[in-house]
C-alpha cells in the first residue's frame, strides 16, 4: 500500500470522528485534517500552503456573500414575499401549475447563493403554509421543501460544487447555465409533482393561495427594479458579450442590494447585513476548510493517488464509485465530498466535455444533503415544518435520489453528445 493510500485513509480516520464524535464545525474539522495530514506526510506545519489553501475560494466566498446580503434585503424590503404571492395568485389555477410555481419560488434564494439552507429557511417558509392547506402530512412538506432546495442550490446562476471542482482543475465557471438548468428545474418540478400531486388535486386553490400571506409592500412595480437589474446584469454579458461588460456577480449583487434598499419597506441595514453574513459564514467556513485540504492532498501526493487508480478501474467500477461515494460522502459535507472525491473524479474524464461532467458530479453529490449520520438539508426541513423525526422527511426522497444519481451518471456517460447537443 502507497504513502499516499494510507495518508488518504488518515485523512478519512482525523475527518470523520472530528465531524461525527466531536461535532466540530465541517470547516473547523477539514482545516485541523488538513494539519495532521501534512504534518504525517513529512510536510511539517507548511503555513504558506494552508494559507494559499484558505483563499483558495475567496471569489466563491465573495459570491456568497453578497448573494446572501441581497437576500436578505429582498427579503426585508418585502419583494420575495410580493413575488413568492403574485407567481401564485398568477399561476396557481391548478394543482400542476401551482405545484411548479412553488417549486421554483422555494429553489430560487438556492439559485441565487448556492445554500440550500438559505431556500429552507426564507422560501421554503413561505411556502409550507400553503402545502399544509393541501392537508399535506409535515414529514411530506418537509420532502417537497427539501429537494426543491437542494435542486436550488445547484441551480444557475450559483453552483457551489461546480465551482470547487471548477477551482481544483482551474476550470472558469462559464457555460454551465443552460446544463444546469436543464438538470435542475426539470427534475425539481416533476419531483415536487410526484410528492404533492395526490394531496394537491383534492383541495381548494383558492383557500390554499389564500393561505400565503398578504403583507402590504409600499413601492408598487418599482419593488421589482432590484431583481430586474440583477437579472440583466447576468444575462446582459452573456448575450451581448461585445457590448455589456460584465460586472461578475459580487458587484452585480452589491448593485441589486443597494437598489433594493431604494424600494419597499425601510429595516435596519447593518442589522440585515450582520444576519445575512452569519447565515452564510458556516458555508464560507467550509470552503475555507476545503481550499486547504486541497492543497494539502495536493501537495503530499494524495490527489494525484486518487486520480491515478481511479484511471486504473474498468469504466464501470469508475461509475460505480461516483454513484456510491459522493452521495455518501455527501451525507456529512457535500461540499467536502466536492473537493476530495469530486475534484480526483473529474480528472479521470479529461478525455469528454467537463462542463457536462462537472454539472453532473454535481447532481449526484447534491444527493448526499439526504444522506444519514448529517443529511443537514433534511434536519433543517424537518425543523421548519414541526417534523420531530426527520428520517420521515427523508423517506420519501429516497426514490427521487436514486433517479437523480443515475441521471448523473448517464449524463457522465453521454457527456460529449450531451454537449454536441447543447453546444457547449
Amino acid at each position: 500500500m502507497s504513502i499516499e493510500i494510507i495518508l488518504l485513509l488518515l485523512m478519512l480516520a482525523v475527518f470523520l470522528p472530528l465531524v461525527l464524535w466531536l461535532k466540530l464545525p465541517v470547516g473547523l474539522s477539514l482545516a485541523a485534517t488538513s494539519v495532521i495530514v501534512a504534518a504525517a506526510g513529512g510536510k511539517g506545519f507548511p503555513l504558506r500552503h494552508l494559507i494559499e489553501g484558505m483563499f483558495g475560494y475567496l471569489d466563491v466566498s465573495l459570491v456568497l456573500i453578497t448573494a446572501m446580503v441581497f437576500m436578505k434585503v429582498i427579503e426585508k424590503n418585502g419583494l420575495l414575499n410580493a413575488l413568492a404571492r403574485d407567481l401564485i395568485l398568477k399561476f396557481g389555477r391548478s394543482p400542476l401549475a401551482l405545484l411548479a410555481v412553488m417549486t421554483l419560488i422555494i429553489m430560487f434564494p438556492g439559485a441565487i447563493t448556492g445554500s440550500c439552507t438559505a431556500s429552507i429557511l426564507s422560501t421554503g417558509v413561505l411556502m409550507f403554509p400553503v402545502l399544509s392547506q393541501m392537508n399535506m402530512p409535515r414529514h411530506q412538506a418537509g420532502a417537497i421543501i427539501a429537494m426543491a432546495s437542494v435542486y436550488g442550490m445547484i441551480a444557475p446562476p450559483v453552483n457551489i460544487i461546480v465551482m470547487i471542482i471548477g477551482g481544483g482543475i482551474d476550470m472558469p465557471y462559464i457555460g454551465f447555465d443552460l446544463i444546469l438548468l436543464l438538470i435542475t428545474v426539470p427534475l425539481a418540478v416533476l419531483t415536487t409533482i410526484y410528492l404533492g400531486y395526490g394531496y394537491a388535486r383534492k383541495v381548494d386553490l383558492k383557500a390554499a393561495v389564500a393561505s400565503l400571506q398578504r403583507r402590504e409592500t409600499a413601492g408598487g412595480w418599482r419593488l421589482y427594479m432590484p431583481l430586474l437589474v440583477v437579472a440583466v446584469l447576468m444575462i446582459g454579458p452573456k448575450a451581448l458579450p461585445q457590448l455589456f461588460p460584465d460586472p461578475r456577480l459580487p458587484l452585480t449583487f452589491v448593485i441589486g442590494s443597494i437598489l433594493g434598499l431604494l424600494v419597499g419597506k425601510k429595516f435596519p441595514v447593518l442589522d440585515a447585513a450582520r444576519q445575512a453574513v452569519s447565515e452564510i459564514l458556516p458555508v464560507v467556513g467550509i470552503l475555507m476548510g476545503i481550499g486547504m485540504l486541497i492543497q494539502i492532498m495536493t501537495l503530499t501526493g494524495i490527489r494525484g493517488a486518487i486520480a491515478i487508480n481511479s484511471l486504473s478501474l474498468p469504466a464501470y467500477l469508475q461509475l460505480l464509485s461516483i454513484a456510491v461515494s459522493l452521495p455518501l460522502f455527501g451525507g456529512i459535507s457535500v461540499f467536502g465530498a466536492s473537493s476530495i472525491l469530486g475534484v480526483p473524479f473529474i480528472l479521470t474524464f479529461l478525455g469528454q466535455n467537463l462542463i457536462v461532467i462537472a454539472a453532473a458530479l454535481s447532481l449526484i453529490a447534491a444527493m448526499g444533503s439526504f444522506t444519514p449520520p448529517v443529511a443537514l438539508t433534511a434536519v433543517i426541513a424537518a425543523q421548519v415544518v414541526g417534523e420531530p423525526n426527520y428520517f420521515k422527511v427523508i423517506r420519501p426522497l429516497i426514490l427521487p435520489s436514486l433517479i437523480a444519481i443515475l441521471i448523473g451518471v448517464l449524463l457522465i456517460v453521454y457527456a460529449n453528445p450531451m454537449a454536441k447537443l447543447m453546444g457547449v
